[in-house]
């Protein structure tokens, strides 16, 4: 059994240096210049914790909650104080408050079965939960920040599409996968959708939502060779500010804003 436990637990190690290794330069390049100086940060759904040790160690007042892949045996002593398990419906930061706060490609997901890509007769209520929760963590002034793969665009960089039948005939429900927009069945969203969704979830708070520049939040943003140049180069064209969110943009990333 020792040596099982031991095995489980070198794998999760492992595990947790790969999702480091991958997520670090992404907060380098993208996330940390976004930070305000002195701010508060929670990552909300940060897997293993990897970006919130990251944070730390950059010198960040970094938190973190997910509510099913954080393992302590492998996080440093007191990793406790910093990182939650729960989902952030459970308020598992009590009634603590954080001045940016951010979820990256997790929105799509919520309400959907298993967590997946199923939509169900609940999502819709699930996000306005969750955005509900969101920001109500947020400070006056406090930011959230959500990534996500843009609905109105027919192609999608970070999920299959298996609910229709082009989807499974080309991909095969692989990614980057071929999205239908006006789909029911379509588990993403878009800008619209997620102010709409903000409305209804501010509790008569007052909101600001925008769409950021998307360009350096992909990987291939930091690649040298001459397709990932041309593919940065049109995100970049892309990030001008009436393409954004566009049925053009793939990728969305948006700015929630709780005003002071």
């Amino acid at each position: 059994m020792a040596i099982v436990e031991a095995h489980a637990s070198r794998e999760k190690r492992d595990s947790f240096d790969r999702e480091r290794l991958r997520i670090e330069p992404m907060l380098r390049r993208f996330l940390m210049p976004m930070i305000p100086d002195s701010a508060r940060v929670l990552s909300i759904g940060c897997g293993m914790g990897s970006d919130v040790l990251a944070l730390r160690d950059a010198g960040f007042d970094a938190n973190g909650l997910d509510p099913s892949r954080l393992s302590f045996e492998i996080l440093p002593d007191g990793a406790e104080r910093y990182l939650r398990v729960g989902a952030v419906e459970d308020r598992p930061f009590a009634d603590d408050k954080f001045d940016f706060a951010y979820s990256l490609d997790v929105i799509e997901h919520v309400g959907c079965m298993n967590f997946g890509t199923v939509v169900t007769g609940d999502t819709e209520a699930a996000r306005i939960r969750f955005l509900s929760a969101c920001i109500g963590l947020l400070a006056p002034g406090g930011e959230l920040l959500l990534t996500t793969s843009n609905r109105l665009c027919p192609v999608d960089p970070g999920h299959g599409h298996r609910y229709h039948w082009l989807g499974r005939l080309l991909r095969g429900g692989r990614k980057p996968g071929i999205s239908i927009p006006w789909s029911r069945k379509n588990f993403l969203v878009s800008y619209g959708d997620i102010r709409q969704l903000v409305e209804k979830a501010g509790g008569g708070g007052k909101f600001e939502v925008s769409c950021c520049p998307t360009a350096d939040y992909p990987g291939i943003s930091e690649r040298k060779d001459l397709l990932s140049r041309l593919v940065t180069a049109v995100l970049r064209f892309l990030d001008l500010p009436f393409l954004r969110g566009s049925p053009f943009a793939p990728i969305l990333i948006v700015k929630i804003r709780r005003q002071a």
